[in-house]
């Protein structure tokens, strides 16, 4: 393809839904919302995440239970790079910065971890294989590509001042609600 068939209004539209699908697996994964993931992967979709390589399925049932003692968890992601193979396949790479709270039986950086929680803060990329299948844009493989990591002491206290909204990873959430509130 030519530079100029990658901006065409049809693949602006195929670059917001890529886009989509990249924010979407931070909200399933970050908020537990983990059938989410079954709309950013493809059902025959791979992802590599290092300690699991594996279909879609065993990837939401590995998150699950590594985040049960995980008590926060955010990913932040930019610097996207969208580039289209042909009509329905891409290459995107994607930069990562995820912090969570941890218990150290969660983590996969927990060797050598005296016992108590910690704040985890990783960085990396995700290389991704995006294909439109039926008409949907979806990961058809995922590489995590660490970059750097980093651990601190941690606290079971959050440390904020009182009177502001305690989020939750569960249908109690704040954000959850005003959703729900929407119809949404």
């Amino acid at each position: 393809m030519t530079t100029n068939d990658q901006f065409t209004p049809d693949r602006l539209a195929d670059r917001a839904e890529i886009q989509h699908r990249v924010h979407q697996f931070c909200r399933a994964v970050d908020r537990l919302e983990l059938d989410i993931l079954k709309e950013v992967f493809h059902a025959d979709g791979i992802d590599d995440h290092g300690t699991y390589k594996g279909g879609v399925d065993g990837f939401i049932e590995w998150v699950s239970k590594r985040h049960e003692t995980i008590t926060y968890s955010a990913h932040h992601v930019s610097n996207t790079t969208i580039e289209f193979a042909d009509a329905d396949s891409a290459f995107v790479e994607t930069y990562f910065i995820v912090w969570q709270s941890v218990n150290p039986q969660a983590s996969l950086f927990a060797a050598g971890v005296n016992a108590g929680p910690f704040e985890m803060f990783s960085s990396g990329r995700y290389a991704d294989h995006f294909t439109r299948k039926d008409g949907r844009w979806a990961i058809q493989s995922r590489t995590t590509i660490p970059g750097s990591a980093s651990k601190t002491v941690g606290s079971d206290e959050l440390g904020m001042a009182s009177g502001f909204a305690v989020g939750t990873r569960d249908a109690d959430d704040p954000a959850l609600q005003l959703r729900a509130r929407l119809g949404l």
